[in-house]
């Protein structure tokens, strides 16, 4: 049929086809001709910004917004977070208050500053969403373990805190992100080499001679067997226990380094008990748990195999940080650490407890003394 015969739909469609296949051979023409200058020493033209602007800003408004935001207003979460932030984001986004490395500023786009960002996005939720999972083309990268949440929100908790007080506000930022504390080493020195780096300077977060851990949120290593140590070191550096913290220091370290490590928190003393405070019940409840379990649930006693005559490859968790052993439970019991075999037996055993019981063992084991590995023979269930 002639085409001044066909309907007036027809001619248009034909139209529409002809254009739209003429745009899609101009975008090809234009692709394959590789004039787009994709050097990172120029901007992208207004519109190509413009578009990945609005895409970027929609795609985080809409995935963000199942996140269950967690409260911040922890100061120990904050210091953890501000931890954290020193060792994996101010290689790129500088520590509050000073410049962006020159480098790293010639990245297209570059890292934003971290103050006037934050001060334009007020939901907690999409911090920690963009966090957690990274931005593609900008660089940004996602946390190194997608199963470490804890871990996200407590450097979102520390970026709100940066939000409220801007950089001016940050002047305790050293005292936070325990710089400071490896200004002085402890008496007789630490293990040399790769423990002296700046990435694998325990001493920044974790205790040391006669110095406490950053946050209450950060184990006691002090005391605890070599053969524990050495294996937390192991699967961390085998991504096996996930962390976006302890995989990438423990996978700066070689089996030497490791070894030298676990020797010397080994060898130092344990950590003193936590003052008995008004969670009296708290902890008399634990204690009946950690010795006789809790059989109508299917829990074991603790003690089987935290107490003092546990297996080498067993931590204690006497003298430990209440706050420490409770974030871990609920990690447990989310399934964030069932990569490995000890792991799969504790991820076992925390889903069958309820809220108040890890609350109440937290509360009973904080509260003990360490005794050496051995020092004590503990029956399963039994009194030691």
């Amino acid at each position: 049929m002639p085409a001044e015969h066909r309907p007036a739909w027809q001619r248009l469609l034909a139209a529409v086809t002809l254009i739209a296949g003429l745009g899609v051979l101009a975008v090809a023409l234009f692709i394959w001709s590789g004039v787009y200058p994709v050097g990172a020493d120029r901007e992208h033209l207004g519109i190509t910004t413009w578009l990945l602007t609005q895409v970027r800003e929609r795609s985080v408004a809409t995935y963000s917004s199942t996140v269950e935001v967690r409260p911040v207003h922890d100061p120990d979460m904050a210091r953890l977070g501000a931890a954290h932030f020193e060792g994996g984001c101010v290689p790129c986004h500088a520590r509050p208050g000073e410049p962006v490395n020159a480098i790293v500023s010639g990245m297209l786009p570059p890292p934003p500053d971290l103050a006037a960002a934050l001060a334009k996005r007020e939901a907690l939720e999409e911090i920690f969403w963009i966090v957690m999972n990274g931005l593609k083309y900008t660089g940004m990268p996602a946390w190194p373990s997608q199963l470490r949440n804890d871990e996200v929100w407590a450097v979102t908790a520390f970026l709100d805190r940066l939000r409220e007080t801007g950089p001016a506000g940050m002047n305790a930022y050293p005292s936070m992100a325990g710089i400071d504390r490896l200004e002085n080493p402890p008496p007789g020195g630490r293990p040399a080499a790769e423990a002296r780096q700046p990435l694998t300077e325990c001493r920044r977060c974790h205790d040391d001679s006669g110095l406490p851990t950053l946050s209450a949120l950060v184990p006691n290593l002090a005391g605890q067997s070599e053969t524990y140590l050495r294996r937390a070191l192991h699967e961390y550096f085998g991504r096996r226990r996930p962390s976006g913290i302890m995989q990438p220091v423990a996978g700066a370290l070689s089996s030497a380094g490791m070894e030298r490590l676990a020797a010397y928190y080994a060898a130092l003393p344990p950590p003193p008990a936590a003052a008995v405070d008004a969670k009296a019940q708290e902890r008399l409840r634990g204690q009946d748990l950690a010795r006789r379990g809790d059989p109508d649930r299917d829990v074991p006693p603790c003690l089987a195999c935290h107490g003092d005559g546990r297996a080498p490859s067993f931590p204690s968790l006497a003298g430990q940080h209440a706050s420490y052993l409770l974030s871990q439970l609920e990690l447990w019991q989310r399934g964030g650490r069932a990569s490995t075999a000890h792991g799969r037996i504790m991820a076992s055993v925390a889903r069958r407890l309820t809220a108040r019981q890890m609350r109440d063992a937290a509360a009973f084991f904080s509260s003990e003394e360490r005794q050496p590995l051995g020092g004590r023979a503990t029956a399963a269930g039994g009194q030691p």
